[in-house]
């Protein structure tokens, strides 16, 4: 409704980062909310439609304190695209090396953090390791067998290999959510749902896109 409203079209697209309506303020009358930003008005409303259960959220939880994810940590989004259908995405490995670099430099004190990877196809993990050996790579993929993600075949699954799915994704959306700093990829809804799970408080100093030099930060 706000697109139609605004835009007179469902969707206003992907805009710069000094876009003059991206902290618009907005009043939400039948929530009590006038005069919010426009970004945290987002993530306050997603808070209120998505909730975590208690179960997986705990072993999500306990998932990632296996990796050791105690201090300030990097997460990197890397997408390769549903395997069965012809998608452009990024699939240059070191364009999230160039930038982790950076944000090395930028956030972390020139030290290297644990850099957790969430990704739907698994073998980008010896890719990345292969690029730089002397990084401290982490991921869920290490537990599962995944080399590409086909959303046909989930109808196919097993009970079992459905929540090994779902609790492999909600540990690194959580994980991606609570990075210090974050690297993302524009081709993927995940990217704007962990844009909006992210603290109110985490400015766009605390991420990047690889595919886009419309977010510079």
């Amino acid at each position: 409704m706000i697109q139609h409203h605004e835009y007179g079209k469902r969707s206003g697209g992907n805009q710069v980062i000094d876009y003059p309506d991206r902290h618009k303020t907005r009043n939400l009358d039948f929530l009590n909310l006038w005069e919010k930003d426009n970004i945290w008005l987002k993530k306050h409303v997603m808070r209120r439609l998505f909730r975590i259960k208690p179960q997986p959220r705990e072993i999500a939880c306990s998932r990632l304190k296996d990796h050791g994810l105690n201090d300030k940590y990097m997460a990197l989004s890397v997408r390769r695209g549903d395997k069965s259908l012809e998608y452009e995405v990024e699939s240059d490995l070191q364009v999230y090396i160039d930038k982790a670099e950076d944000a090395i430099k930028t956030h972390f004190d020139g030290k290297v953090p644990t850099i957790f990877v969430a990704s739907d196809d698994c073998s980008v993990m010896k890719e990345l390791r292969a690029l730089r050996n002397d990084f401290n790579f982490v991921s869920e993929c290490d537990k599962v067998d995944s080399h590409g993600f086909i959303i046909s075949e989930m109808k196919h699954w097993t009970l079992k290999e459905t929540d090994d799915h779902y609790h492999k994704f909600i540990t690194e959306l959580i994980a991606m959510a609570t990075a210090h700093y974050w690297i993302g990829v524009s081709t993927t809804n995940v990217a704007y749902f962990v844009y909006f799970m992210r603290h109110y408080d985490m400015g766009d100093d605390s991420w990047v896109f690889v595919d886009s030099d419309r977010f510079p930060h």
